[in-house]
């Protein structure tokens, strides 16, 4: 009897320490599971949800909300999913040209086997084309258009690498480029684009009729061409040069007709004017009458809409017949802070210049940009001429940029 009590007691014992072994077992491995899974979430996360915030954030327009976020995520979690994209984000949100054209060199350096590098040295062209500075951004272009030939983005690349050769004064080069996005992308937003742009490649070259072709195609082929303003002002331009007086006459009027809110219509009721008082057979157009619109400090255009009046220090070549257009002016800076505008402006009044401010947005780029001019000159020597003058007495950099 004694045994078998015994025998029961030592397994009633070895049971209990079972089920106490099993349920240690149980409860030990299920409780650190469920504290895993409680912090799991944010391990995980890598801190998307938080960057997926502060993208909004900068789509709402919130830019300093977003730059802080960001700033904050990627201190905190350097080897999250998205820093790429953060870091991409924060180069675009980076006001200093200098700082911000550094930024998007090391990223598409760095991530040049991923989308983020391909978008930041598109973007670094960007930058450089927005401040004029052509040489950086055709070398950027050009690099882009070296290591991603497969791209999307190429029709877009390319126009704007030819647009910076055209700037450069690289015309042929430039017709060229342009003509590549034609014949590879015919069907893309950017066919239009480029066929204006080998329209003023020409117009350069003074090929008119070549110009002439090209503009007119426009108005054939891209009904909806949301730059129909600027190629109307152009081919006047091209009718003028190839003595075509009444055409001229009737594409200056077509612009004021059909886009009266356009800032090209300042210029082409003056030349209405001009070529109307220079040829008595053309008629008289109302619109060529119209008052001018009221002159502010700031204009707010891709380019001038007034042609600013220097003070009398300054030695501006008289108007001409022949002289359809003064597209050469003088840049003094680039800025995306007004203070600065204002104390170049300071600069510029006191070395005896009148200034305007031109104002620069692009696609991409969440600040304005302010172009410091002076000027609207017909030939590039005489705005060189100016450029010199004005680097002289205001210290600052002054370089000649053309429409």
């Amino acid at each position: 009897m004694t045994f078998g009590f015994e025998n029961t007691r030592n397994s009633f014992l070895k049971l209990s320490s079972l089920y106490l072994c099993s349920s240690v077992f149980i409860c030990g491995s299920l409780m650190p599971l469920t504290l895993f899974a409680a912090q799991a979430t944010p391990v995980t996360d890598g801190g998307q949800s938080l960057f997926d915030k502060a993208q909004k954030l900068f789509q709402e327009k919130n830019y300093k909300q977003a730059k802080d976020s960001l700033n904050q995520l990627v201190a905190k979690y350097p080897m999250g999913d998205f820093i790429p994209k953060a870091r991409l984000l924060l180069a675009n949100l980076q006001e200093d040209f200098t700082v911000s054209t550094v930024q998007f060199r090391e990223l598409a350096t760095e991530y040049s086997t991923r989308p983020e590098g391909e978008e930041a040295q598109k973007d670094l062209g960007s930058r450089y084309y927005l401040a004029d500075k052509y040489d950086e951004a055709a070398d950027s272009y050009k690099e882009f258009l070296d290591h991603y030939p497969k791209s999307n983005s190429m029709p877009e690349v390319r126009y704007w690498y030819a647009s910076s050769l055209l700037a450069l004064d690289k015309d042929q080069e430039a017709l060229d480029e342009y003509q590549k996005v034609l014949n590879n992308a015919p069907d893309s937003p950017w066919a239009p684009k480029a066929l204006l742009g080998t329209g003023n490649a020409y117009f350069k070259m003074k090929k008119y009729q070549d110009a002439e072709k090209r503009y007119l195609k426009i108005l054939d082929q891209y009904h909806f061409y949301d730059e129909l303003n600027l190629v109307y002002l152009k081919l006047g331009q091209t009718y003028e040069s190839e003595q075509k007086w009444k055409e001229a006459h009737a594409a200056y009027q077509t612009l004021i007709q059909q886009y009266p809110q356009a800032f090209e219509v300042s210029e082409a009721r003056d030349r209405l004017q001009e070529l109307e008082k220079q040829h008595a057979d053309l008629p008289h157009a109302p619109e060529a009458q119209a008052p001018e619109p009221t002159a502010t400090p700031v204009v707010v255009a891709a380019e001038p809409t007034e042609t600013p009046v220097p003070t009398e220090t300054v030695e501006e070549t008289a108007p001409t017949t022949d002289a359809i257009s003064k597209p050469f002016h003088v840049q003094v800076g680039v800025y995306s802070k007004k203070l600065n505008v204002e104390k170049t402006r300071k600069a510029i009044q006191k070395a005896g210049y009148t200034s305007y401010v031109v104002t620069a947005k692009q696609e991409g780029v969440p600040y304005t940009y302010y172009k410091v001019r002076v000027g609207n000159y017909a030939d590039r020597a005489t705005a060189e001429k100016v450029a010199k003058e004005l680097a002289r007495k205001t210290k600052e950099k002054a370089i000649v940029v053309e429409d």
